[in-house]
């Protein structure tokens, strides 16, 4: 059976402008992207939005104005270590805080790079001596049992061994990201030794058993392949291979979004995941020139990112479509606080890599291993309106967003 015409042709410009008009607009406009000192996430919203401001000006070479103003206002909104929450004793470390500030520093050296920014710099390396290197001895004692709470935002669940622990499981290994970033550009030694020690504890955690979050488990694996381009040591390269097939494997939902951590199929997809998982695909082909992550990137692209977006041009959580329950449905209509603005740099890795991702509408229909039908590497789905491929959901007005119930064809 074809399937019958659906909703609109991808167009990644379309992506693209949309994106950039909600990230141009007043929930990070200068007077809201800086959040208040209780915040539970310190450096989580303002890292984010950097680094999304500085993907859209190496998409378009557009700036949005809250770019520069951030960086201007950043010494007055930042401790006098230039990094954001309290000031680290070394004794007690907040994983939320750690995982904020990573991506602070993302947006600083994403920064540092474009415009060549010396203050930019400055406030990383501060951040790196006098957050990370600090708190380093803990983490041959990180805690691994959690329960099983935890929203679409991750919040604090107590204090155990010096480490103030989140629901996020794991995300104290999300700074292997902003660190790497930071290494491979200054090729500061202690920042090497810092990613060294800490891969090795992530490393020898079964992150399936111990249920960590996907997204800091696919962020803390963009940081080591980051480690394996700047150092030149392939047990870091297959680390990764290893780490990004077992996820594939156990936490990868019909449509090649995610579970939002390993073990929990029932809880939600995040574009911010799906977001590390593209960007993972690509470098993977990049590096070995296995066409299994060419395929797997376009499939993340057409069928998981696409529909992530919305009509507002942010971003928001689905359903997990699972083998018992193909169902696609919008869970949360869009995560302003992080996937609005992951997706920006979801949409620069589409941009530098672009010509992997032409779609031929007119391909024979194919079915996969497991079942799922394509035309091309689109899934085909099924609703009131008939068969047709997955289409993006930032052609669809909200309310009616809100109301579709796709099934995968499977």
């Amino acid at each position: 059976m074809r399937a019958v015409a659906y909703w609109g042709r991808p167009d990644w410009q379309m992506n693209i402008e949309k994106n950039f008009e909600r990230l141009s607009g007043s929930n990070y406009d200068i007077n809201h992207v800086f959040h208040a000192s209780g915040y539970g996430w310190p450096g989580d919203w303002e890292g984010r939005a950097l680094l999304a401001f500085v993907c859209h000006y190496h998409i378009s070479g557009r700036r949005i104005p809250c770019m520069d103003e951030m960086m201007d206002q950043l010494q007055e909104r930042t401790n006098r270590h230039m990094f954001f929450g309290p000031e680290s004793d070394g004794q007690i470390a907040d994983e939320q805080q750690l995982s904020g500030n990573s991506w602070y520093l993302r947006g600083l050296m994403e920064y540092a790079s474009a415009f060549d920014s010396g203050k930019a710099l400055e406030a990383a390396a501060s951040t790196f001596e006098n957050l990370y290197e600090r708190i380093l001895p803990l983490y041959d004692r990180y805690p691994l049992e959690r329960g099983e709470g935890g929203g679409v935002s991750g919040e604090v669940a107590g204090t155990v061994n010096g480490w103030r622990l989140s629901t996020d499981v794991g995300c104290a290994f999300m700074c292997v990201d902003g660190v790497s970033h930071y290494y491979s550009v200054t090729r500061d030694k202690r920042a090497g030794a810092f990613l060294r020690k800490v891969i090795d504890v992530f490393a020898g955690i079964d992150i399936v058993k111990y249920r960590f979050q996907t997204h800091t488990s696919l962020t803390c694996m963009r940081g080591i392949l980051r480690l394996y381009e700047t150092d030149g040591d392939t047990a870091y390269l297959e680390l990764v291979r290893k780490l990004f097939d077992r996820y594939i494997n156990e936490a990868m939902t019909l449509t090649y979004e995610n579970y939002n951590w390993f073990g929990r199929p029932h809880s939600w997809t995040e574009p911010c995941a799906v977001v590390d998982s593209l960007i993972l695909a690509v470098w993977l082909h990049r590096l070995t020139g296995e066409d299994r992550y060419r395929t797997l990137a376009r499939r993340i692209w057409m069928n998981g990112l696409q529909f992530c977006q919305r009509e507002n041009g942010g971003a928001g959580p689905n359903s997990c479509a699972i083998p018992e329950n193909p169902v696609l449905e919008v869970h949360m209509y869009e995560a302003d606080f992080c996937c609005t603005m992951r997706y920006a740099e979801g949409l620069r890795c589409y941009a530098q890599s672009k010509a992997l991702f032409d779609w031929d509408s007119e391909a024979p229909e194919t079915v996969d291993e497991y079942g799922r039908r394509f035309v091309d590497d689109r899934l085909l789905v099924m609703d009131e309106k008939g068969v047709r491929p997955i289409f993006s959901c930032n052609t669809v007005p909200a309310g009616e967003a809100k109301k579709l119930r796709l099934k995968v064809l499977y």
